[in-house]
């Protein structure tokens, strides 16, 4: 090519005037202009390639290609480099090339999850081509034009949906027809959020506990082929998990030496499970609930005061209390020392991962419910707790409100009028949702049964903590 030899001629006399150096010996890194002073050569150019589909096993792949070129005598075409911009983006990456074209698999493979995360939808780069004319030690930059550059990224081997086979389902085979123990998963697609996690009963906690983990395919092969080998297994061998959250591996059964069938021991109620799809990694918990559980935060002074209690209201791990609440708490399994405290995962979330506090709500009392198979809480806002009853003319319409005192910490009412010998009980927000009655020295919200007062006019003090430790008193005057 004539036309590309006379450019490059022109364009090196003109740099090489004012820079050459016959003792330039980094042959590695030479010297060249910035991009602004590059130039360009008719027929010189990149031409885009078509789509292309990552693949786990190649090192390279194509994303442009350059047109030929006949240089002048000792000057050869090197460093090529693409700068790579997201589509609607403004930012570029230059991402190094060869001659052909080809770059690095993983560097594009990054690039993608950078500006778009790991789903496997096809992308769009627009790209700007640059090589060097190089000779001596000295360079001058060309502008080979751009492209517009289309792929997607490596495909993790990622299923929608997993399963517990076996477990507290005895019939595998019936577990893995019915599919019924499913995974829960995050709204984040699967690629970007690989984690997938159960918590399920034990069905006979004096016994060990044996399952299996698989997805729709596993479950097919097991129904249609009574072909057990897709099963999800661990690595450690049968049996040989830890059940402390340490993380293990897993595979297909067909790879590994033997069933690598999970297992819970004796005396476990709840088993928890996570996945991650993506490391192919796993993680059991035994979960064995505390009656209460505790909150410490700025209510408490951070210790100077006693730790609210929040008792176990369901086998399952959700627990329930009632605080006031003015600032960021945490939430602890032990009354008395932070070992083991879960602390803010995100909204609405918890983990013992060391985290921050968990945020301050407005102040004021709340309903605190807290669920440690799924590791989440919420706050509903008390805004007012009252009597109700048949001590009025109206029986059961109408509500004598209390008011919160967060110095004594109860809700009280002073000069509460009950103009009849009748019924009564507490209840929250003026709805039937959470009510109390059962025995003034140990309120219950379990359906607890009205309480018979004395007419009379009475100092009423409320005191909510939580299940078993909720009263009263009514002074009368």
């Amino acid at each position: 090519m004539k036309k590309l030899s006379i450019y490059i001629m022109l364009a090196l006399t003109g740099l090489f005037m004012g820079s050459c150096s016959e003792d330039y010996t980094d042959w590695a890194n030479p010297q060249s202009n910035p991009q602004e002073d590059a130039i360009t050569i008719p027929g010189f150019t990149a031409t885009a390639v078509a789509a292309q589909t990552l693949t786990a096993d190649a090192a390279t792949v194509p994303v442009f290609t350059l047109s030929t070129a006949t240089l002048p005598e000792g000057y050869t075409l090197a460093n090529a480099r693409v700068a790579l911009t997201p589509q609607g983006a403004t930012t570029a990456t230059e991402v190094s090339a060869t001659m052909e074209g080809l770059a690095s698999k993983d560097n594009i493979q990054s690039l993608i999850e950078a500006a778009y995360g790991k789903n496997p939808v096809a992308r769009t780069f627009s790209g700007h081509v640059y090589v060097n004319a190089v000779k001596s030690g000295q360079a001058v930059l060309i502008d080979a034009g751009t492209v517009n550059y289309t792929v997607t990224a490596v495909t993790p081997d990622i299923a929608n949906a997993y399963y517990i086979i076996g477990g507290p389902n005895s019939d595998w085979a019936a577990s893995a027809a019915s599919r019924s123990l499913k995974f829960t998963h995050s709204e984040t697609n699967i690629y970007d959020d690989p984690v997938f996690t159960i918590v399920f009963p034990i069905a006979d906690a004096s016994k060990d506990c044996w399952f299996a983990i698989a997805d729709d395919k596993a479950c097919d092969a097991i129904v249609n082929s009574d072909d057990w080998t897709q099963l999800f297994g661990i690595k450690e061998g049968n049996g040989q998990n830890a059940t402390d959250g340490t993380a293990g591996q897993l595979d297909r059964r067909a790879k590994l030496t033997d069933d690598g069938s999970l297992k819970v021991p004796a005396g476990t109620k709840y088993a928890r499970v996570e996945i991650n799809m993506l490391e192919s990694t796993y993680k059991v918990t035994a979960l064995n609930f505390a009656e209460y559980i505790y909150e410490r935060g700025a209510n408490t002074s951070w210790g100077d005061k006693a730790a609210c209690p929040l008792a176990l209201v369901s086998e399952d791990g959700k627990y329930q209390g009632f605080m006031y609440l003015n600032g960021e708490f945490k939430f602890m399994p032990n009354s008395n020392n932070w070992e083991g405290d879960w602390e803010n995962n995100g909204e609405g979330k918890i983990a013992d991962n060391g985290g921050s506090n968990c945020p301050a709500p407005e102040t004021g009392f709340y309903a605190v419910n807290v669920d440690l198979t799924a590791m989440t809480y919420s706050l509903d806002k008390v805004s007012v707790v009252s009597l109700i009853g048949d001590f009025s003319d109206d029986g059961w319409k109408t509500d004598i409100d209390l008011a919160y005192n967060p110095t004594s910490g109860a809700w009280e009412g002073d000069g509460v009028v009950l103009a009849k010998t009748g019924d009564l009980k507490f209840r929250m927000n003026h709805d039937w949702k959470t009510s109390w009655g059962g025995t003034l020295d140990k309120l219950t919200s379990n359906n607890g049964a009205n309480i018979n007062v004395e007419a009379g006019t009475y100092d009423v003090k409320l005191y909510l903590s939580c299940e078993g430790k909720h009263y009263a008193t009514l002074t009368k005057k």
